[in-house]
């Protein structure tokens, strides 16, 4: 019980916490929006968080985690992203505006055609959509690298699996966003901040995710405490390792085209 009441706390005190930090940038240039604003923004969407990090925890003792990529689940993740969007782009979606919950939520469908948050934090009005297709291919590449090497020294549990999978969920439906869609629809709106879709929520779940792992496996502490010929040896396994799979890629793709 206190491993449950801890990781749903996890969850919901990061969630509340960034909230509240947006909460305070728009209180200081608008006015304190309410306390029926506050509660909603804020507590609500963490108890959801906290459900999901509970249930989670209670789940990891009865399903086993294996090895690899389950590719069912991350179909099934992918498929359920791009469904809505399918829905949405066959109907008037510029003129939707639903309230889901007031005075928060809203089902309010826009277009990112920049096809990424980044272009928007440089100030951009066009961004490169196969620049986009690259950078998330590299940052994949590279994520999936790491979690290779920690499970593989480490252990494969509920938590880093999760991870991998809402991760690549994520990065595959960016790509097709890019790629097919020109840009990613965005369809509900926490007012007045930003809209999202599920494929963002895929990365925050992500990121508690991998959080949680850290935190029950001590990673960060010991990372901290990390002698340097240590810290330097782990590097070098690292870099070592993924020299391996880049020639194991070369190999296997120099044997297809010998073929």
């Amino acid at each position: 019980m206190k491993l449950i009441l801890r990781n749903g706390g996890i969850f919901l005190g990061i969630w509340t916490a960034v909230m509240i930090v947006y909460m305070l940038s728009f209180t200081l240039k608008n006015g304190f929006p309410g306390f029926e604003y506050l509660w909603k923004f804020t507590v609500l969407p963490g108890l959801v968080l906290a459900f999901i990090a509970m249930s989670g925890t209670v789940m990891q003792k009865y399903i086993p985690v294996k090895k690899g990529i389950n590719w069912l689940v991350l179909l099934l993740l992918l498929t359920m992203d791009q469904a809505v969007k399918i829905y949405l782009f066959s109907i008037e979606w510029q003129t939707l505006s639903i309230p889901l919950i007031e005075p928060v939520f809203y089902l309010e469908p826009t277009q990112n055609t920049l096809g990424s948050y980044l272009w928007v934090l440089l100030n951009l009005k066009k961004g490169s959509h196969l620049l986009n297709i690259l950078l998330f291919i590299v940052i994949g590449f590279l994520f999936v690298e790491i979690w290779r090497f920690y499970t593989r020294r480490k252990r494969n549990s509920f938590w880093i699996n999760g991870f991998i999978h809402l991760f690549l969920a994520g990065l595959f439906a960016n790509i097709i966003d890019n790629a097919y869609w020109g840009g990613s629809l965005d369809y509900i709106t926490i007012r007045p901040f930003y809209t999202f879709d599920l494929k963002d929520m895929y990365i925050t779940m992500c990121e508690l995710f991998l959080l949680t792992e850290l935190i029950d496996n001590k990673i960060l502490m010991r990372l901290i405490k990390m002698p340097k010929d240590e810290s330097k040896a782990l590097n070098r396994d690292f870099f070592g390792f993924v020299k391996n799979d880049l020639r194991s890629l070369t190999s296997f793709r120099k044997k297809n085209d010998g073929e």
